[in-house]
């Protein structure tokens, strides 16, 4: 079996995983009974360097489109800074916050099989014990 590399596929594939393990975190946390909270924020599609390195087609496209389509850094930032420090969200947890709001993720991202092997995996990969076997 072949496979190819896409980067939006990874990209999307690394996105995904982010969910996952943000949720799991989360579910270990309140397990725990830990005050500290884990959540995900999309900040949308942001006019940074992020596209620097894409083929010149794209970055014609860019350009001519960034000021409808794109927001600005300071305004991709919001949502983050929402889920620092508004009082909305004080001991709220395993959200997935877009335009300073919760919303529902993808449905996979609530798998929580695939959370838990994620979780895994990922401390395999680091060579960290796996925590989550504790939890009561």
């Amino acid at each position: 079996n072949r496979c190819s590399y896409s980067p939006h596929g990874a990209y999307a594939q690394s996105k995904l995983a982010l969910v996952l393990f943000t949720y799991q975190l989360q579910h270990l946390l309140t397990a725990n009974g830990s005050h500290v909270t884990a959540n995900v924020v999309d900040p949308g599609v942001v006019n940074t360097e992020l596209y620097k390195h894409v083929f010149w087609v794209v970055k014609v496209a860019k350009w001519m489109t960034a000021w409808l389509f794109f927001k600005t850094p300071e305004e991709g930032a919001s949502t983050t800074i929402y889920a620092a420090v508004s009082p909305e969200m004080e001991g709220v947890g395993g959200c997935y916050l877009y335009n300073e709001e919760r919303t529902k993720s993808a449905d996979v991202a609530y798998d929580e099989e695939l959370q838990r092997r994620l979780w895994t995996e990922s401390c395999k990969m680091v060579g960290i014990s796996d925590e989550s076997s504790r939890v009561p």
